[in-house]
């Protein structure tokens, strides 16, 4: 009896024993392709009214680099002397920049080779460590095309690492680069002065110690009446003069919305990005003037789950504040990659083309579809 029953037992024992191998075999596949470099970040972007040695300048001159990025910038030499600020800055001189917000920071600059590459270090990859994080910015001129790379390395794994370079510096970077493109092309600077907020204010990122993976919170301020900031979010037409390509919604019958129609909710959504990407998705609540609340894609592959998007509008010392907020995402390696890091930076970069378009006009994305793919691009490696 013991034979036969142990016979009968075995090939249940062993199928069940082979799905969870092949799941979990799956699941370590997955996590190691899917395994992210919280080390370094890559970010490129295209210019079509500059020259190779013009954005050189716009990096390693004092006055260059207050035109697009911080507020004061004071260079000294080895040998004491201050760099004037049309002067290109030499190896081994020590920084301090000075931004709108107050905040500073010191470092050296490593290494630069006339209109071709400016190196710096960029503060202390963890509290207390002897280590810098090192920015290189590479600038190219190919075929009528000119652009640079900016490669942000040596940050620490660490949470701090994570939150405080790879996030924080990852959206400040794409502000700063495209209100460079801003001021280039357009002549209009979208910092925002005489305020204690980042560009594209992120209260759920501080304090640092309390950040959490699985949701994040950002705020837009635009002088703008709310019913226009609110129809850029909740019409098709609206959506695509700021975010994306195309976008087509569908009511609950079937039938699709007009360029100018308000969606409603349990509207479905097909949006085309102008690097290719097809998302699609279900309008959850809409609230007139008010409320705009969609899904965002799945919480993880094969998920019943959806990431959650709230948008808030409300009128705010003479401006329309934008409260967005990304909820449900994975507290894993997949969520933190995938809808932190990525949409943070991504809603930072679209949020304040929203606002670079209603107040000068220019709209900074870059249409072409491989370009488009490089200039959002986290590791131009991947």
């Amino acid at each position: 009896m013991r034979t036969l029953s142990a016979g009968r037992r075995t090939p249940r024992t062993f199928l069940f024993d082979k799905r969870v191998f092949q799941k979990l075999k799956e699941l370590i596949i997955y996590m190691i392709e899917k395994k992210y470099d919280w080390t370094y970040f890559k970010r490129r972007i295209y210019f079509n009214d500059s020259s190779k040695r013009e954005l050189f300048r716009k990096w390693a001159t004092p006055g260059g680099i207050t035109e697009w990025f911080i507020e004061f910038a004071t260079y000294e030499g080895s040998d004491g002397t201050i760099r004037k600020p049309d002067e290109v800055v030499q190896a081994g001189d020590k920084y301090k920049w000075i931004f709108h917000r107050g905040s500073d920071v010191e470092g050296k600059v490593l290494e630069v080779v006339e209109d071709t590459l400016f190196k710096f270090t960029f503060g202390k990859n963890d509290p207390g460590s002897d280590e810098d994080v090192i920015v290189t910015v590479t600038f190219f001129e190919q075929n009528g095309k000119v652009w640079f790379d900016l490669l942000q390395d040596n940050m620490s794994g660490s949470k701090f690492g994570r939150v405080y370079y790879h996030i924080s510096c990852n959206m400040g970077w794409a502000f700063h680069i495209n209100n460079m493109k801003s001021i280039i092309s357009w002549g209009h600077d979208l910092r925002v002065k005489g305020v204690k907020r980042m560009h594209v204010d992120a209260p759920s990122a501080y304090p640092l110690e309390d950040y959490k993976w699985t949701y994040f919170i950002q705020k837009e301020y635009i002088k703008a009446p709310l019913k226009e900031i609110f129809l850029k979010w909740a019409t098709p037409k609206g959506i695509t003069e700021w975010f994306i390509k195309n976008a087509e919604y569908k009511s609950q019958d079937g039938k699709t919305r007009e360029a100018d129609e308000i969606v409603e909710s349990n509207d479905t959504y097909t949006w085309q990005f102008y690097s290719g990407l097809i998302m699609k998705g279900t309008v959850l609540d809409v609230v007139l003037d008010s409320y705009f609340k969609f899904t965002f894609g799945k919480k993880e592959p094969a998920s019943d789950e959806n990431v959650i998007v709230e948008v808030k509008f409300s009128e705010k010392e003479g401006s329309t504040e934008i409260e967005l907020k990304q909820s449900n995402i994975a507290d894993n390696e997949y969520g933190k990659v995938s809808y932190n890091l990525s949409c943070m930076v991504g809603w930072s970069y679209f949020m304040t083309n929203l606002r670079s378009i209603i107040e000068s006009g220019f709209d900074y994305r870059e249409k072409d579809e491989q370009l488009a793919k490089e200039s959002t691009a986290y590791s131009l490696e991947e």
